[in-house]
């Protein structure tokens, strides 16, 4: 189970991450400084430039309202971040996707704190349901795994799975 959506993947294959893009600089330096160029989509990367890709701290902002604000590294999310979409991820991030740690809140209110690689809950992590359950435990691949610690307010119980 991957919990970012595809319209939060949609937006990481903006025009900004591809170095042949058809933007206009609008602002500074965008080949080697600093500076702000729109592309054809309706996004906007603000930030830092190298060769004419997104590399260092920037900001992305799509026409459909989602932003990304964070490092770049040769134009892929690379380092720390944050991604507003349907969703909210706020960590690490590497070739364009939540690997390492990180925080997820769903737009239902729940909400994973823990390990993440390629976009999936993968490694030991927290997720938070809306009734008050806890469930800590390692996750591979977005599934909950090997020994499961369920948190309620009335009990903790350990189970395998």
């Amino acid at each position: 189970m991957t919990l970012i959506t595809p319209l939060l993947m949609e937006s990481q294959n903006s025009d900004v991450n591809t170095s042949n893009s058809n933007g206009v600089c609008v602002s500074g330096n965008c080949n080697n400084g600093f500076g702000v160029k729109t592309y054809k989509d309706g996004t906007t990367y603000i930030g830092n430039w190298w060769n004419n890709i997104p590399d260092g701290h920037g900001t992305v902002i799509w026409n459909n309202g989602s932003i990304y604000v964070g490092n770049f590294d040769k134009g892929a999310y690379s380092g720390f971040g944050t991604l507003v979409d349907n969703e909210l991820y706020i960590g690490d991030f590497k070739n364009d996707a939540p690997s390492g740690n990180g925080t997820l809140f769903l737009k239902n209110g729940e909400f994973y704190v823990g390990d993440f690689k390629n976009g999936n809950l993968n490694g030991k992590g927290y997720f938070h349901h809306n009734d008050g359950t806890i469930e800590e435990g390692i996750f591979n691949e977005g599934q909950i795994t090997g020994d499961i610690l369920y948190k309620t307010e009335k009990y903790i119980k350990r189970e395998e799975k």
